[in-house]
């Protein structure tokens, strides 16, 4: 678990999701969804149910290369990063990492705050080589955060994501572990 203090001066703990999260996950990961149109569901589209959710915490929590990290304020989850790589030995050194953020918490640091302890993690694991991570073109905030924490942008999906009938194309990010 690591405590930051933010730009708002609010505390922000981070530590593993646990199952008991369930229900607060999915709650989140539909609200964010209504509040951006930066990721790769809608509102009403989130993928998982509560048993799958359930089953996917479980399953990373004990993971010694794939994470799911949780951002809390005033006892609230506000945030999560997640991290999925492959157990095939050939593919076990990178995955694909993905943030998400309520809007009340954005540009407080709360984003940065996730990166640094999900980077900590993730050169403390002893197998994390590579990180990957799709954004869209025009998340300027998001790009800069990446930038800032040596992402480059390694290639780019054209018209890899469709909202309101306008395509944008995403960019494919990615940083290695030293």
């Amino acid at each position: 678990m690591y405590i930051y203090t933010l730009k708002n001066s609010k505390s922000l703990c981070i530590r593993k999701a646990v199952v008991e999260d369930t229900e607060e996950i999915l709650n989140i990961s539909n609200q964010v969804a209504g509040e951006t149109s930066n990721l790769s569901y809608s509102k009403g589209e989130y993928y998982m149910t509560y048993d799958q959710q359930y089953s996917y915490i479980s399953r990373l929590k004990d993971s010694r290369n794939s994470c799911f990290l949780v951002g809390i304020i005033d006892g609230k989850i506000v945030a999560s990063v997640t991290f999925l790589s492959s157990s095939r030995k050939r593919m076990e050194h990178r995955g694909e990492m993905g943030i998400a953020v309520l809007k009340d918490f954005w540009g407080v640091g709360v984003g940065k705050a996730l990166m640094d302890c999900f980077l900590k993690w993730a050169k403390s694991n002893g197998i994390t080589k590579k990180i990957d991570l799709l954004v869209r073109e025009d998340n300027i905030p998001a790009i800069s955060l990446y930038l800032k924490f040596g992402f480059q942008i390694e290639g780019r999906i054209s018209k890899g994501m469709l909202v309101d009938s306008r395509f944008y194309d995403i960019y494919l990010m990615g940083k290695t572990l030293k």
